[in-house]
């Protein structure tokens, strides 16, 4: 019982020193940020922090799995009253928008920091988010076998064009301050990615032509004209 208590409280002083970081990188960036900042903010000692993480990258890096995970729990709540592709991917759009919106500090961090790390691509903690940002390629390829989507697209491409749009529009706002809310913009993006990712009736239609021909039917007037 003991052991579980102190695991616990383990669990509970290694989240603050994680809230507490992201406060310091978040207002002072990674470059100034210091671990006795961070331990100063924490009000705790560096020798504690020291005692949870091996350095200030491995602070941050963690940051980005709490915030990841803790979102990918959110959207998995969500999940179950979803139907349809296009439906799951507006959800999807809707979700990385509140996300971002709802944390600055943390879409600080992970868009202006973290983005250009090569250390932070190789880590853990960047294999979390691909998985997380795999609902996208998940919802695409759910469209294409629901014949709404076109399957002449790679799902992968599909996701970098929809976390291309929300991460433009999210820098934007960090930087410059507009727009004032950036999940104003949920429709205005599922908008756009639809043009690119859905299937037009006149594909079907040439789809069905194509079939046609690879079949080559005779017609019945040509057989009479041959007749004669």
């Amino acid at each position: 019982m003991k052991k579980k208590k102190n695991k616990k409280r383990s669990q509970e002083k290694e989240l603050h020193i994680l809230e507490s970081a992201l406060k310091i990188f978040g207002e002072k960036g990674f470059e100034a940020a210091t671990i006795s900042a961070i331990a100063k903010e924490a009000k705790i000692s560096d020798v504690t922090i020291y005692e949870y993480f091996e350095s200030k990258e491995d602070v941050i890096f963690s940051i980005a799995e709490l915030y990841t995970r803790r979102e990918m729990e959110r959207m998995k709540q969500v999940e179950p009253y979803i139907h349809g592709a296009k439906e799951k991917m507006r959800v999807i759009i809707q979700g990385f928008l509140e996300f971002y919106e709802t944390y600055p500090l943390y879409t600080s961090v992970a868009l202006l920091t973290l983005k250009g790390n090569r250390n932070f691509l190789k880590s853990p903690a960047y294999a979390t988010i691909r998985e997380a940002t795999r609902s996208i390629v998940d919802a695409f390829d759910q469209g294409v076998e629901e014949g709404v989507f076109r399957k002449d697209i790679d799902g992968y491409l599909v996701r970098n064009l929809v976390l291309g749009f929300i991460e433009h529009l999210a820098a934007q706002w960090l930087l410059f301050g507009r727009p004032e809310r950036i999940t104003e913009y949920r429709d205005t993006i599922f908008d756009m990615v639809m043009r690119a990712i859905e299937r037009k009736e006149d594909e079907d239609c040439i789809e069905l032509k194509l079939k046609i021909e690879g079949m080559k039917i005779p017609l019945a007037g040509k057989q009479e004209a041959g007749k004669d």
